[in-house]
């Protein structure tokens, strides 16, 4: 198999690196190529547009067609994506108001078994390909059929979040019959995300805190399980949009296609480049001046890029990026607005400028540049995004004391505080933050914070057994060293166990059970002692009592 591969359809070949190969048989096998062969693997249509579009010299052009090279190849190597099938059978409905007799009977001479409802005939559906199941209603009767494949003509919003539903209001029949004939005897799909609980700050928590990746996706492919608390997962329903990644506040969704060890270490490639983020569905035929060290950066969607994404390009790249795309959701929109505004204070530039169209494409362009000071290239680190998002962000601030900047119901950092007059250091709040941002410290008995850490899901304060002890503010991050690191919230002594000296708990904690029991054991001497005592020597006097008192009889 050839790795690289470019198939020229032109009689004027480009320069290109020896590790290229150029195609002469369009039957070769080959790994990543420009254009869409027999036996290729991979398509990058975004080296053609590079090409095509790039006022760089004859010499750098094929470095940095190399470079496009080397980031598929990345992507490919440190994917997380599994391909998978399903058997599909041959029966189909067909829910629409209009005569479908003809469809009905295209697809009944391919073998196919077609079924046709009105709409006024559906109460629900539910299911995923290949399990369709459609709840009827006719003549005052209820009942319930399935199918494998559901076409509707003019499909209400929820008819379309199961797999295997398809609108074809604006399919001709013969393109419909291909569309079925893709789907059986056989559907393959791949898991778009993967999925980590032990960062979720949903699964398994006493109180709803998180979801918001089963709130945001537009099928039934995230599901939540109100009552255990967990995240339910069906892949085939998946489409790929990714707005689970871009929501989720500490990584515990990724995207498996360009999961973020592979982000990090492709974007390690565009030093010195700025980025124009093209994804699959960008229209690659358009003419445009590419200005020198202007290079694109495929993904295959870009609602999975949130706000640390954007820092990973902006500073390993030391340039400002360019999002090209027909349209931006709200959370890419506040991730985008939260990294601007961080640059605008620092740098007096927008770091990311998008377009809609190539008019806007071509302003974009001609506003990036270079950004002096911005380049920090940091080695990937596993766990909560955040911690990637704070050592990039430090590293801009340098010391200095910029203000602060405003975040978002969906795009959340908060501070916490702690009453130490209240709080005994049970570390409730410590054992509730699965994302390091509380900290018990065993040097200094203490709690520490790393506000640059919280994503303000506020369960620490649903945690603390204490009234009025711990509060969170929502709503900003602050350009400042302290925001970064760990702070001390609250600490206290160690007590020591008045029988043998052993330090056991806080003196708070201590104290406060002493208050509560002590009314209790009034006039009991040896109960109230207890309550100073270690659990080792709880047991060791109440056995010598007992010893002792039955001596006595």
């Amino acid at each position: 198999m050839i790795e690289f591969g470019y198939y020229n359809e032109n009689s004027e070949k480009p320069v290109l690196k020896d590790n290229i190969k150029f195609i002469m048989d369009e039957n070769e096998e080959i790994f990543i190529s420009n254009k869409q062969l027999k036996n290729t693997k991979i398509v990058a249509k975004e080296i053609d547009f590079y090409l095509n579009n790039s006022l760089e010299n004859t010499l750098n052009k094929a470095e940095n067609v190399n470079l496009l090279y080397e980031a598929r190849a990345t992507c490919f190597d440190l994917a997380k994506d599994v391909m998978h099938s399903k058997e599909i059978g041959k029966n189909i409905i067909i829910i629409s108001n209009s005569d479908k007799n003809d469809l009905k009977t295209e697809l009944e001479k391919n073998d196919f078994k077609v079924i046709t409802l009105k709409h006024d005939e559906i109460k629900f559906l539910y299911g995923q390909i290949g399990e369709i199941y459609v709840n009827i209603i006719t003549n005052n009767d209820e009942y319930e059929i399935n199918c494998d494949i559901l076409l509707i003509e003019n499909a209400k919003e929820y008819m379309l979040k199961q797999s295997g539903c398809y609108e074809i209001s604006t399919l001709k029949n013969s393109e419909i019959l291909n569309l079925v004939k893709s789907l059986s005897p056989l559907t393959n799909y791949r898991n778009f995300i993967t999925y980590d609980e032990k960062i979720c700050q949903y699964h398994e928590r006493r109180h709803e805190i998180c979801g918001k990746c089963a709130d945001i996706c537009p099928t039934v492919a995230i599901l939540k399980d109100d009552e255990k608390k967990q995240l339910m997962f069906s892949h085939i329903d998946c489409i790929g949009c990714g707005k689970c990644v871009g929501i989720c506040p500490t990584s515990a969704i990724d995207f498996s296609i360009m999961p973020r060890n592979s982000f990090n270490e492709i974007t390690n490639l565009y030093k010195d480049k700025i980025i124009l983020v093209v994804n699959k569905n960008t229209n690659f035929d358009i003419k445009i001046d590419l200005k020198p060290n202007v290079l694109p950066f495929y993904v295959d969607n870009i609602e999975f890029l949130d706000h640390v994404h954007f820092m990973t390009m902006l500073t390993q790249s030391g340039c400002s990026i360019v999002l090209y795309n027909d349209k931006f959701s709200e959370i890419t929109m506040d991730n985008i607005n939260l990294i601007n505004q961080i640059y605008e204070i620092k740098f007096k530039t927008k770091g990311i400028y998008i377009a809609q169209n190539e008019n806007e494409l071509k302003n974009a362009l001609n506003s990036a540049n270079l950004v002096p000071n911005s380049y920090f290239s940091y080695p990937f680190l596993e766990g909560n995004k955040r911690a990637d998002f704070s050592k990039r962000l430090e590293f801009l601030i340098a010391g200095d004391d910029l203000g602060v900047v405003k975040t978002t119901q969906k795009l959340r950092y908060a501070k916490i505080r702690i009453n130490e007059e209240t709080c005994t250091l049970c570390l409730s709040c410590v054992g509730a933050c699965n994302v390091d941002a509380l900290v018990a410290d065993t040097k200094d008995n203490s709690i520490k914070f790393n506000p640059s850490l919280c994503t303000a899901c506020g369960y620490c304060t649903m945690s603390c057994a204490e009234k009025d002890t711990i509060f969170i503010d929502r709503g900003e991050i602050e350009l400042n060293p302290s925001f970064y690191s760990y702070t001390t919230l609250a600490k206290d002594e160690l007590f020591k166990c008045i029988e043998c000296g052993k330090e056991f708990a806080t003196t708070k904690a201590v104290q406060k059970v002493a208050n509560m029991m002590a009314p209790m054991f009034k006039g009991d001497e040896f109960k109230t002692k207890m309550l100073y005592c270690c659990p080792d020597c709880k047991a060791k006097l109440t056995i010598m009592k007992q010893f002792e008192e039955s001596r006595k009889i």
